[in-house]
């Protein structure tokens, strides 16, 4: 997934149940079993109040770090 404004855009025009479907599947897709964690409503408001506040500094910063964990899983591989 490319983290960019249009994405994270995206991201917050969705409702609470599909939000928390592309956290989990995002989550799952880089090795991390969320189910233990129980996401709830008050986790979900939380995440999009932050993604809501996000600066295109943060937005940068999120996309370099997502892309920099997928190369080192890609070696892994």
């Amino acid at each position: 997934m490319k983290l960019d404004r249009k994405a994270l855009d995206r991201l917050l025009s969705m409702n609470d149940e599909q939000l928390k479907g592309v956290i989990e599947s995002l989550a799952a897709e880089s090795g991390l079993d969320l189910r233990s964690f129980g996401i709830t409503e008050d986790n979900i408001a939380s995440i999009r109040k932050a993604l809501t506040g996000a600066t295109d500094e943060d937005i940068k910063k999120a996309s370099e770090q997502l892309e920099e964990f997928n190369k080192r899983e890609r070696k892994r591989s």
